[in-house]
């Protein structure tokens, strides 16, 4: 069960509706059953429909709430606030936490109702009942937090309790698998951030996904510091350099043949490669994991 929200516009404006008060989080809708539509076809005299695919619709949340206050001057500002988070000209993003302590996110959140009020009461000690509609475009809930994959990265060796030995002790140990499974445990496929860092000039960087045999490769020589992001979302499709200081587009160095690959859900092989100096080259994977409710 949910028992605490905190959105946040995008100029940071933040408020917390929760179970404690004065801004009582009662009934929060939308937050599972998602409706979907399915697109079929079908061909003449034939019994039933065949099914392409299955599209989610996009989601409604509703926040019905409690306002407590003792005095006219509380309940002003706590509508000021409210009205000013909940603004439908700026879109924003929650965090949602539960009883059994998961915690979700929701973005790109667009105001469809701001704040509205029954103010039929009596008291000031009277509860008062308000509801906020939000328009989530994007159906799934998501991870805080982005999750990291390394490949040929340097991986720390100092632990305590450090004991140094005679002969002395590395700092750094190097990472050198090139082949690891990224397990996506959410409940669709996610897109992925891809950055290649080298540590001298390396040709032609890439991954491979070993289920699938879709591939992202760079027909490119990298300097020596220079870090390459591909980003494979949708509507935010990038391949950027960044050496020097300077940002630059390279999408035109992308191979021809590769895909903006996304995670299935499971397991999800992936092996990184270069046509030289693979050990010099470092690779980090950066993903979300999608979920279907709270």
């Amino acid at each position: 069960m949910i028992n605490k929200i905190i959105y946040e516009n995008e100029r940071g404006i933040a408020i917390e509706l929760n179970r404690d008060g004065p801004l009582f989080l009662f009934k929060p809708e939308g937050f599972d059953g998602l409706e979907s539509d399915i697109v079929s076809s079908k061909n003449a005299y034939q019994d039933g429909i065949n099914i392409s695919k299955t599209i989610l619709k996009d989601r409604i949340l509703t926040l019905n709430c409690y306002l407590e206050v003792d005095n006219e001057q509380q309940r002003y500002i706590l509508k000021r606030k409210l009205y000013n988070a909940f603004n439908p000209k700026l879109k924003g993003h929650m965090k949602i936490y539960t009883d059994a302590e998961q915690l979700r996110g929701a973005s790109n959140l667009r105001v469809i109702q701001a704040p509205l009020f029954d103010d039929d009461y009596e008291s000031l000690n009277e509860l008062v009942s308000f509801q906020i509609q939000l328009a989530m475009p994007l159906p799934y809930f998501e991870d805080i937090n982005e999750n990291r994959v390394d490949f040929g990265n340097d991986i720390g060796n100092f632990f305590f309790d450090l004991e140094i030995e005679e002969e002395g002790k590395e700092l750094s140990i190097k990472n050198n698998s090139i082949v690891t499974n990224i397990f996506n445990e959410g409940d669709a496929q996610t897109p992925i951030k891809v950055v290649f860092k080298a540590r001298t000039v390396i040709e032609n960087p890439s991954i491979y996904n070993v289920y699938t045999k879709e591939f992202i490769k760079l027909n490119y020589t990298m300097q020596e510091g220079e870090e390459i992001t591909v980003t494979t979302h949708h509507g935010n499709k990038r391949v950027e350099s960044y050496l020097n200081g300077i940002t630059k587009n390279i999408f035109n160095d992308l191979d021809i043949n590769s895909t903006f690959i996304w995670l299935d859900i499971g397991d999800n092989v992936i092996r990184y490669d270069s046509d030289t100096m693979i050990e010099q080259l470092e690779v980090y994977i950066y993903y979300t994991n999608y979920y279907l409710g709270v």
